[in-house]
């Protein structure tokens, strides 16, 4: 694997599943292919943008998350635990025994360590799942899928992009694509980490500037090469041509509005292999293109 690129915006709707699965098609079409990472663990679809599974090729479970149990036999309710959580995991209340709420316990271990009967244990949870498959339209997809309500989001990025860089060897492609979640949590940093370019995809509103900002101010930290993509730009044009100053970046493609984009997404099949031309077909040709030309210098 040579090259990984991470698609990332400041909110969501923006364009970043649009975009990544029209260009793991134009380089699949083109170039050597490439290997996609859905990285958006809380509500993944980017297999479904790429015409849905065709076959799976490997899934197993993550076992990364901790949580706190007690044991109630030794638990006297003295609410020492209870005092030293940071996360309010605990419920508790004099007289009564304290109760653990699963959902924010990050298994830190604090109050294992204060509980005088050692009334309490660190228990090894489901994180979530990986998979890899075949989609419809032979681009292999690497998706992470967080347990509901589950934490560790980072982790389980992580661990995808590194399951998509050996499905990317083993098969022979030299790009991996990253399909970031949206804002600016931990699944993103963990998404852009160690990246080596970043599109940034930003619509004229300025909810999505704002969102650019501070995704910018991440991948500045980390100095990402980054290019921004202005999607639907028509739709308010004064307004897009303040966002490269805004950002301080060079625009590598502008996406105009238009409703195949919607039908194309609905029927699960990437506009650039619709086989009636149309202009944003030929603005995504134009931004794979530009694309391949800035990575080749």
């Amino acid at each position: 694997m040579d090259l990984e690129i991470a698609v990332a915006s400041g909110k969501g709707g923006t364009g970043k599943t649009f975009i990544t699965s029209n260009l793991a098609i134009l380089f699949d079409q083109k170039l050597d292919g490439a290997v996609a990472v859905d990285a958006d663990v809380e509500a993944p679809d980017l297999t479904l943008a790429l015409g849905g599974e065709k076959r799976i090729l490997w899934e197993r479970e993550i076992w990364e998350s901790s949580k706190a149990s007690i044991n109630y036999d030794l638990c006297d309710g003295c609410g020492k635990c209870f005092e030293v959580c940071s996360f309010d995991a605990i419920i508790y209340e004099e007289g009564s025994k304290p109760v653990i709420i699963k959902e924010f316990c990050e298994g830190c271990t604090a109050c294992m360590r204060v509980c005088p009967r050692k009334a309490i244990k660190i228990e090894k949870t489901r994180t979530g799942r990986l998979s890899a498959v075949e989609t419809l339209y032979g681009i292999n997809v690497v998706t992470g899928d967080l347990e509901v309500g589950g934490r560790n989001s980072g982790d389980i990025v992580f661990t995808a992009r590194e399951e998509a860089k050996k499905l990317a060897e083993k098969t022979r492609k030299k790009t991996v694509l990253i399909d970031c979640a949206p804002g600016i949590g931990c699944p993103v940093v963990s998404s852009l980490t160690g990246a080596d370019l970043l599109l940034l995809v930003v619509e004229p509103i300025p909810q999505s500037l704002q969102g650019a900002k501070r995704i910018l101010e991440i991948a500045q930290s980390f100095k990402l090469k980054t290019y921004c993509i202005l999607n639907k730009h028509d739709l308010n044009e004064e307004f897009s041509r303040k966002i490269p100053d805004e950002l301080g970046l060079e625009v590598i493609g502008e996406i105009p509005y238009d409703e195949r984009v919607v039908e194309s997404y609905t029927m699960m099949k990437p506009l650039t292999l619709n086989a009636h031309e149309s202009e944003v077909k030929r603005r995504l040709n134009d931004l794979f293109e530009k694309l391949v030309s800035e990575l080749s210098m």
